[in-house]
């Protein structure tokens, strides 16, 4: 993990979320990328300028967006971080896909928007709105998260597919965190069970026979419950999932359970994308 990407909105969940990528970047010696992305004044309706107008708007903008850097400049250097910033005339989401791009991004961390409630659930938030569509592991931190630590990490697995690449990632995490992993599988009554779990059980206790874990199961009546309420009885730091990339179809049958995890969790989430339809 050489680089991570840190949106920031200069708010106090921002700085959270930048805490946290310089708890990963300390591990990883990695170099933060921090990035606002910002809109001209004059867009917003009712303003009216002429161009000379708008130039001047745009120059004051920019300096002014600008200087707010300095406290999480000043955070980053006394961390001993490399780091860059990067502003940006741009939307939310295109300049922080713009900067993945470029800067070759291997992180996203982004402070999740929101409550959780009914209006999070129709329309989303920037952050579980960007996780689905990255195609790199995306941190979404909630605004009510206070200690930032990461010392106990429930991985919540489907057993459906192969998820050894995305494993491996988090085992090597946790050892650079000194960190424990334990594997939780939740069983739901209206849920199919296409592969055999006892199969990817067999094979992920083969294939990380090294590692120090346990793999629970639980039943709940949803997946996002069944994870959250294991993660308060683990007192867990952080939750990781792996999502899978869904066709339309099954988007409008199954809303993604990721995003309702991200949406609801009291907890930072990480989610890695495993490509393909379901």
């Amino acid at each position: 993990m050489k680089n991570i990407l840190v949106a920031t909105d200069f708010s106090k969940n921002a700085d959270k979320a930048l805490q946290h990528a310089i708890l990963l970047a300390k591990a990883y010696q990695s170099k933060i990328y921090l990035i606002h992305t910002y809109l001209p004044y004059w867009m917003e309706p009712g303003v009216y300028a002429d161009a000379v107008m708008m130039q001047e708007a745009l120059d004051e903008q920019q300096k002014s967006v600008s200087a707010k850097f300095t406290p999480s400049i000043e955070v980053l250097e006394e961390a001993g971080i490399a780091y860059e910033t990067i502003l940006e005339l741009n939307d939310v989401t295109s300049g922080i896909f713009d900067a993945i791009e470029e800067k070759q991004i291997d992180l996203l961390v982004i402070g999740r928007t929101g409550s959780g409630g009914f209006l999070d659930k129709l329309i989303g938030s920037n952050a579980a709105h960007i996780t689905a569509k990255a195609n790199i592991p995306v941190l979404a931190i909630p605004n009510q998260i206070e200690e930032v630590k990461i010392k106990q990490i429930l991985y919540a697995t489907q057993l459906e597919f192969d998820e050894t690449e995305v494993l491996t990632q988090v085992f090597a995490m946790a050892n650079k965190l000194e960190a424990n992993v334990n594997l939780v599988k939740v069983e739901v009554a209206f849920e199919p069970d296409v592969q055999p779990d006892q199969q990817f059980l067999a094979e992920i206790k083969s294939k990380f026979a090294s590692e120090k874990f346990e793999i629970v199961m639980v039943k709940a009546g949803s997946v996002t419950d069944g994870i959250l309420t294991l993660a308060k009885v683990q007192e867990a730091d952080l939750i990781v999932l792996a999502a899978h990339h869904r066709n339309f179809l099954s988007q409008i049958i199954d809303p993604s359970k990721s995003k309702q995890v991200i949406l609801r969790s009291p907890l930072p989430v990480l989610t890695f994308q495993l490509k393909g339809d379901l």
